[in-house]
């Protein structure tokens, strides 16, 4: 499934994903407070950047990933925090990490959370390659919200 069909279907639900749903996402998955601090920092985002220990805590735009402080991704979550929406799809390419990395990256503004999330997905939309573990086809239905997440909806 692209990366724009994922993240629409999981835009209601995002806040409340736990973080071994939030794992079960072939793609990446940063959620970042309104200060820039990272919230939530899934498994394939970990992996795809040389397997770092999850940044949590940190601060992404000068600690965990000082090449996203350009006006591609700090403008737009900048004005996301201040307009207090956001919903952007465009390709990057991050630095951080064992070597340059092109992706295409889909910013979401929470109203709910006040927080901005970043998913990264390969260039043409489809999820990372994530070593060594075999690529969930589907996210899975989950407890905490009741919803299966297999079906799009229309919102």
């Amino acid at each position: 499934m692209p990366l724009d069909t994922t993240t629409r279907m999981l835009a209601p639900f995002l806040d409340r994903l736990t973080d071994d749903e939030l794992d079960s996402i072939p793609y990446g998955v940063v959620q970042l407070d309104a200060e820039g601090v990272v919230r939530s920092y899934n498994r394939a985002e970990a992996e795809n950047v040389g397997g770092i220990p999850r940044p949590i805590g940190r601060r992404f735009f000068s600690e965990v990933c000082p090449s996203a402080n350009v006006p591609e991704l700090w403008g737009r979550f900048r004005q996301a925090v201040i307009d207090h929406r956001l919903d952007a799809t465009f390709q990057f390419t991050f630095s951080c990490g064992p070597r340059p990395r092109p992706v295409q990256v889909r910013m979401y503004y929470s109203v709910r959370t006040r927080s901005v999330w970043l998913f990264v997905a390969k260039p043409d939309g489809t999820p990372l390659d994530r070593v060594g573990v075999a690529q969930p086809r589907l996210i899975r239905p989950t407890p905490s919200h009741g919803i299966d997440l297999r079906t799009p909806r229309v919102a």
